[in-house]
């Protein structure tokens, strides 16, 4: 919990002090989502022993299909400039820096706008991407809006029915993830 809070307050230091987190949910247990951010998130981070992985999310109630998994809309943060997130990266220890950019993306946020450096400060950061797991993008039971391509949301849904203690899947492919460069970013 040490280390999700100095992760935070360095983001309040070095990119946006008037952001506020949530903080009625431990970003360890996860966050609010729903109705009027009403209910827990379907799923919860587990260690994965005997992988060359340490962890992942896995659904702590059946899920349906169609069923939203994940709304970032309200936790992901954005960051204003490639200066604003080297200033945050580099504020952080080593190991907090190496998850960090592990956990960080790009994502227009509005149709035909500026791609921005996005980043999950919470337990949806570890939802596993099949790149990262050794399955196959067929495996992915999560994705956005079916209508992806260039999609600006921040709505997960599941795509088949997850049974309760399935591992979440993603496919990270369907969008420009990796497109720092449009972000002046450069790494």
């Amino acid at each position: 919990m040490k280390v999700w809070q100095m992760i935070l307050d360095a983001y309040n230091k070095e990119v946006d002090s008037s952001y506020k987190f949530d903080e009625i949910v431990p970003p360890t247990h996860g966050y609010l989502f729903g109705r009027n951010g009403e209910e827990a998130p379907p799923f919860y981070a587990k260690s994965i022993e005997g992988t060359n992985r340490n962890r992942g999310l896995f659904a702590s109630r059946d899920i349906q299909e169609g069923e939203v998994v994940h709304d970032g809309t309200n936790s992901d943060v954005a960051f204003p400039d490639a200066m604003a997130y080297r200033r945050f990266v580099f504020s952080l220890p080593r190991r907090a820096t190496c998850d960090i950019t592990e956990w960080t993306w790009t994502q227009r946020l509005e149709q035909n706008g500026p791609m921005k450096i996005m980043l999950a400060i919470n337990i949806s950061a570890m939802l596993s991407t099949w790149q990262s797991t050794g399955f196959t993008s067929e495996d992915a039971n999560v994705l956005p809006e079916p209508e992806s391509e260039g999609s600006t949301s921040h709505l997960y849904y599941a795509t088949r029915d997850i049974k309760r203690g399935e591992e979440i899947l993603t496919d990270s492919t369907f969008r420009d993830w990796t497109n720092f460069a449009a972000t002046d970013l450069g790494m």
